[in-house]
């Protein structure tokens, strides 16, 4: 039965829809500037009507829901953009600050420092004899090792606060993790109750994007309104209001930087560095381990590819006093290191340089495929090494004190070139007063070519390169052979006490190991100790540190050895030119380039990286920019909307208002009705 009480029924409903739409619309006006609010909207319906005469008769209206407007879909996007940018904009900003290593613009960078080094070096081939010229070329070549030093401590530097970047995104990945677990639990207790949890929707998508720039995630929501967030690649990392936190884990294998660990139950973290493909954390790894280390590799052989190339001429130079020997640049030295994963306890006991003439720069590793099985690979090109045998040092052929060879006397060899065994080897030479070197080269080229043309080698089609290096007066003889069979050996001869193969040391590029053992390789001594275990790693270099350690080893002027011969001071320059020449000259170290290709290779690289950064962050914010313009086409708030819809629900609930006075003054007149 509908009487009056039922329209105070419904006007009390129109005044609550009312009032709640007004609350609804005023919300959505106080956020209108609130980033990532979605704007909401109060779902009014029917109530249930009743039955009456002539028909149903309704009951008012009722607030059924509080919609969220929201596309899954465009913040899908947005999350994938923020991702990419997080990434880009570490890489911009990054690339941009390293390329100040580069100073080049104002005449103050490293290709500054060694057109001056060349051009002292060509005042002194000019002036031989003087003075100020040499002091000009040692301040010059100061300031050069000076410039090197500095590069390789930014670069250092740049390593470290990448690596304090790393364990601070960490940290914020942990916090953002656990805030998405709060918001889960507090979204899962709304919901189950029937309510809708808007804002604390819209939190959680900000909290999520946040995470975005951070690291890659995928994401999947659960019936009961939970969020399950993956990243690196399906590690969970958070599941409803369970959190799986990441850690900063000191890597032995990278200098003790820090690496993204991921607990997996055991007793140390899984590093999931492989596994992160996208937002900061990914540019971070990749600035510092791949960008930033690419730039210390290149300065490292840069500086030992220069140091080596001028201190085995200027070995071979007189300085005015008529000395010899003298190293213009400090020595380099041999770099060796373990793998932290290895089992066994094999190590490097001692590392030296055995011939400056054969270092290549690269980086190799002595594997061991089981405890008594080892090969040597060059890791730079991939290729196993080639087997070699190195001589000791002998006193350097000179036109003083040549090296004779006596035929019958002193000029047989035997050696064995992967597994073939020669004949008797015999040298040239006369019977008196015998055939004089008076060169390292033309000795190593007389053994060259003599074990070549040995009849047993050359059926078997193997043969040598024989050279000798200057700067340790050793002969090395080397197999063209670089498969895992190669190796060559000196097993006899007369002629092995005079040329220093008597007592020296054959390495193949594969063989047994043994502890103690010396492997001698590309110019390299290594002694290993100690039992290996099967996938045991060294790693061996020959630059590590080189920009870093780089030093002017002469001091006096007069020791800077322009001439080529004893007598030739003060106005012998032959081997001042050769050093001149050293600026034109192409290394196989240095990829086939010029010293200054290799600097402006590695500047030339750092600044296209640096330009495709800013390209890439520009049109990622474009497309950021357009998907935000979607975004506010559903889920923005309107301001002239929202005014129109406040005047509606005002107006509504005045009607309601009017309708409620209307029925008490109806309600009145029934009161006062009398009976007659």
């Amino acid at each position: 039965m509908v009487g009056l009480s039922s329209l105070f029924d419904i006007a009390r409903s129109a005044l609550t829809a009312s009032q709640r739409a007004l609350t609804v619309t005023g919300h959505n006006v106080a956020n209108v500037n609130t980033p990532g609010y979605s704007r909401q909207e109060a779902v009014l319906a029917e109530q249930p009507p009743l039955h009456g005469q002539p028909g149903m008769v309704g009951m008012g209206v009722r607030a059924t829901a509080i919609r969220r407007y929201t596309d899954f879909f465009v913040n899908k996007q947005l999350t994938a953009i923020e991702q990419n940018l997080g990434r880009l904009s570490v890489s911009k900003d990054e690339l941009f600050r390293l390329q100040n290593l580069f100073s080049d613009s104002n005449n103050q960078g490293i290709a500054a420092r060694l057109n001056e080094l060349f051009r002292g070096l060509q005042d002194v081939s000019t002036t031989p004899g003087g003075l100020a010229a040499r002091s000009v070329l040692l301040a010059n070549a100061k300031q050069l090792a000076s410039s090197l030093n500095q590069a390789s401590a930014d670069l250092i530097s740049a390593r470290q606060s990448l690596n304090f970047q790393v364990q601070q995104t960490v940290e914020e990945i942990n916090s953002l993790s656990k805030q998405l677990a709060t918001l889960n639990g507090q979204i899962v207790a709304a919901e189950v109750t029937g309510q809708s949890a808007n804002d604390l929707r819209d939190q959680r998508d900000g909290v999520v994007n946040e995470l975005a720039k951070r690291i890659d995630i995928t994401t999947i929501e659960a019936k009961s309104g939970a969020l399950t967030v993956f990243a690196a690649r399906g590690q969970v990392l958070v599941d409803g209001a369970t959190i799986r936190q990441l850690g900063a884990i000191e890597d032995p294998d990278n200098e003790g930087l820090f690496a993204v660990g991921y607990s997996t139950g055991g007793a140390r973290p899984l590093s999931i560095d492989g596994l992160i493909s996208n937002g900061r954390l990914r540019s971070l790894l990749d600035v510092r381990d791949i960008t930033v280390k690419e730039l210390e590799v290149s300065f490292d052989r840069l500086t030992a590819t220069l140091t080596n190339a001028v201190n085995t001429i200027h070995r071979q130079g007189y300085d005015l006093d008529g000395s010899t020997g003298r190293e213009f640049f400090g020595p380099g030295a041999i770099t060796t290191s373990a793998r932290a994963a290895n089992q066994g306890a094999v190590a490097v006991n001692d590392s030296a340089v055995t011939a400056n003439s054969l270092l290549t720069f690269h980086d190799y590793e002595i594997r061991f495929s089981s405890p008594t099985v080892y090969s040597i690979v060059d890791t730079t090109t991939g290729a196993s090494i080639r087997g070699n045998y190195t001589g000791t040092s002998i006193v350097a052929p000179s036109a003083d004190t040549p090296v004779t060879i006596v035929t019958g006397v002193n000029d047989t060899l035997a050696v064995t070139v992967d597994g073939v065994a020669s004949g008797t080897i015999t040298l040239a030479g006369a019977a008196s007063p015998g055939l004089a070197y008076s060169s390292g080269a033309a000795l190593a080229q007389e053994v060259q070519a003599k074990i070549n043309a040995d009849g047993a080698l050359q059926s078997a089609g193997k043969s040598v390169v024989v050279t000798y290096d200057v700067t340790t007066n050793r002969l090395v003889i080397s197999s063209n052979n670089a498969t895992s069979a190669s190796a060559v050996n000196v097993t006899g001869g007369t002629a092995r006490t005079s040329l220093g193969m008597l007592s020296g040391t054959g390495t193949a590029s594969s063989g047994t190991y043994t502890s103690p053992m010396t492997v001698i390789f590309d110019g390299m001594s290594v002694s290993l100790t100690g039992t290996a275990a099967a996938g045991d790693v060294l790693e061996v270099n020959s630059y590590d540190d080189a920009a870093k350690h780089v030093a002017v080893a002469l001091t006096d002027p007069s020791t800077v050895a322009a001439s080529s011969t004893k007598a030739g001071p003060p106005g012998n320059n032959t081997n001042m030119l050769a050093l001149v020449a050293l600026q034109h000259r192409q290394f196989a170290s240095l990829d086939g380039g010029t010293l200054k290709d290799a600097y402006r290779t590695a500047a030339a690289n750092l600044g296209v990286a640096a330009q495709t950064a800013d390209r890439e962050t520009d049109a990622q914010e474009t497309l950021k920019d357009q998907i935000e313009t979607l975004r506010a086409q559903v889920s923005g708030v309107s301001i002239d909307e929202e005014l129109v819809n406040l005047i509606k629900f005002q107006r509504g609930f005045e009607a309601a208002s009017r309708l409620v006075r209307m029925t008490d003054e109806m309600f009145q007149t029934l009161l006062s009705l009398k009976p007659y």
